[in-house]
């Protein structure tokens, strides 16, 4: 196989490198689509690993394929937006326990660019200057909880967990 893509579908660059490829591995089902619809309602979001088939979010961004327009092609762990761009922040990353990092790092980041986030994963990000909520998924017998979190900045004022910084109430800093 050509490790440049699958089924025809050609590679991703990342700072051209080679950054992956796409492979169809997981999609949700209209329940869990309709739900996430539901409850997830603030506008406008941003839905960070979207997969290229995704109508979902005003922007929707995936580091390994091109995203429905409109889209961008960026690392989720280092967002390309401006502090408090979008009144939220999704994400359905890879449950590959390889990305429990990334996921702290990315839930950083997002809170930087909107007050909101919510992660689809089996992972739960503890911070103390961020509420967060849940929904688990259950399935009969012994599973991995599936989590819906929604995180949010305690101080809705403040540009990102991580900085002194907060809006004024006539213009942001």
């Amino acid at each position: 196989m050509d490790p440049s893509g699958a089924e025809g579908m050609p590679a991703v660059r990342y700072n051209n490198k080679i950054a992956g490829r796409y492979i169809e591995a997981f999609s949700w089902h209209e329940d869990i689509d309709a739900f996430i619809r539901d409850v997830i309602n603030e506008r406008p979001l941003l839905h960070v690993c979207s997969g290229p088939t995704s109508d979902f979010g005003e922007v929707r961004m995936d580091r390994y394929v091109i995203p429905q327009l409109p889209g961008v092609v960026a690392d989720w762990i280092a967002l390309p937006f401006a502090d408090d761009a979008f009144e939220a922040v999704f994400a359905d990353p890879p449950w590959n326990i390889g990305y429990m990092q990334q996921c702290a790092l990315f839930c950083q980041d997002a809170l930087r660019v909107a007050p909101v986030v919510y992660v689809m994963s089996p992972w739960l990000w503890v911070e103390a200057r961020a509420d967060r909520k849940l929904w688990v998924r259950e399935f009969p017998g012994i599973t991995q909880p599936i989590l819906l979190a929604r995180y949010e900045r305690k101080n809705r004022n403040q540009l990102s967990l991580f900085s002194d910084l907060t809006l004024k109430k006539e213009c942001r800093l």
